[in-house]
């Protein structure tokens, strides 16, 4: 395309509550052309963003973010009017490309697109488990799936190899492109905050910390028995979420256990500076089997290694960085691994330098271009390099 595309993203998160592959495309594609970044239909009720929505984490040069809400709970109401609201939303901007995020919610945008021969491309991040309610989960595995992945007539992406395998079920039109990070942006922020801050006086030596959504994927008693089990280390929580509430009222006892909330962007990457070790502890079951989880890139973008839950994309993950992403299951070996790392100055100094390089493999840079040339029908989707 020889001018600058205006670019309709139904984006998977709320922009600046939650941060990832959404939003960290809009950025990438914002570069070079107009992105209408179209938040989530927000129900009344909806789960408290991970972190501060504020001017710190601000659209990108290119990118207007569209503020959306809904009257309706979640339900057959609610899932037949987003795909009524997206669908306007496309026929009231008229893009040049739509990119949705949804197996459900956007087919009729999806149809429209086809119709009109706008370029639409389907980028498969969740699988359906995620969803809460066990008829929209089989409808968006059985129905949802199959249609959106056939009508997206510029491809599919998926970010995960489990999905990746889902996809091909319904379509050759499809691209293995994992989770990732800006890393000109996180490099600069690491630097700066590793330069400019030094770690507060805690009284502890060593600091293990998770950044994300407490969503019910998470298995945090590990953490809390971890914690007992290592008084010299502290445990740094940072985020928000359902899981949050409940497990601050246990972990109430524990002097080295913190709990942040929601931060503003800029200070969750101020507690990942003073952690030595970045934290990923998912239940291990089919839904994060397929998570390509974009925390363990900002760990590994800022030098800090990481201990997780031996789910299957992470396992992979880890051939190529042994020494970046270890794993541990229950309690017992997550202390006994922190136990080790923090009386072995020069291995964690060796993991953090392998962090380093791991997540070179996983810059916006690529991942964003691969995308953007699949479309605009420049990227094969043969040309997967997982």
């Amino acid at each position: 395309m020889k001018k600058p595309s205006t670019i309709a993203l139904i984006g998977p998160v709320v922009w600046g509550g939650v941060w990832g592959h959404g939003p960290e495309l809009a950025r990438y594609l914002g570069r070079a052309n107009s992105v209408l970044y179209l938040n989530p239909i927000v129900p009344p009720g909806a789960a408290a963003p991970s972190f501060q929505t504020t001017g710190a984490y601000p659209p990108a040069a290119g990118v207007r973010v569209i503020d959306r809400s809904s009257v309706l709970r979640l339900g057959l109401l609610y899932g037949l009017t987003m795909e009524w609201r997206n669908f306007a939303a496309v026929f009231r901007y008229k893009p040049d490309c739509l990119v949705t995020y949804y197996p459900l919610g956007s087919v009729i945008a999806l149809l429209w697109c086809r119709i009109r021969k706008i370029r639409a491309l389907f980028v498969y991040a969740d699988f359906p488990d995620i969803l809460g309610n066990r008829l929209a989960r089989l409808a968006a595995r059985k129905l949802g799936l199959p249609l959106t992945a056939r009508l997206a007539g510029a491809g599919s992406v998926a970010t995960s190899h489990l999905l990746y395998e889902d996809l091909q079920k319904h379509t050759r039109r499809c691209l293995l492109v994992p989770n990732g990070v800006d890393l000109s942006r996180l490099t600069r922020q690491g630097a700066a905050e590793t330069t400019d801050g030094e770690r507060p006086e805690t009284g502890f030596k060593f600091t293990v910390g998770f950044v994300g959504f407490f969503g019910e994927w998470l298995d945090l008693e590990p953490i809390l028995e971890a914690a007992s089990l290592c008084p010299q280390a502290e445990f740094v929580l940072v985020g928000e979420g359902p899981q949050r509430q409940a497990f601050e009222k246990k972990a109430d006892a524990a002097k080295n256990v913190r709990l942040t909330g929601a931060l503003p962007h800029e200070e969750v990457f101020e507690e990942i500076s003073r952690m030595d070790l970045g934290l990923v502890p998912f239940k291990v079951n089919r839904m994060t089997d397929r998570v390509s989880p974009v925390k363990l890139f900002e760990y590994w973008a800022m030098g800090k290694p990481v201990l997780a839950t031996g789910c299957l994309e992470l396992r992979r993950l880890a051939e190529k960085a042994p020494g970046a992403l270890r794993f541990f299951s229950g309690a017992a070996e997550l202390a006994e691994q922190i136990n080790r790392t923090a009386n072995d100055p020069e291995a964690l100094a060796e993991a953090g330098r392998q962090s380093l390089q791991a997540v070179k493999d996983y810059d916006w840079q690529d991942l964003g271009a691969r995308i953007e040339g699949l479309l605009k029908g420049e990227t094969s989707t043969g040309e997967n390099r997982p």
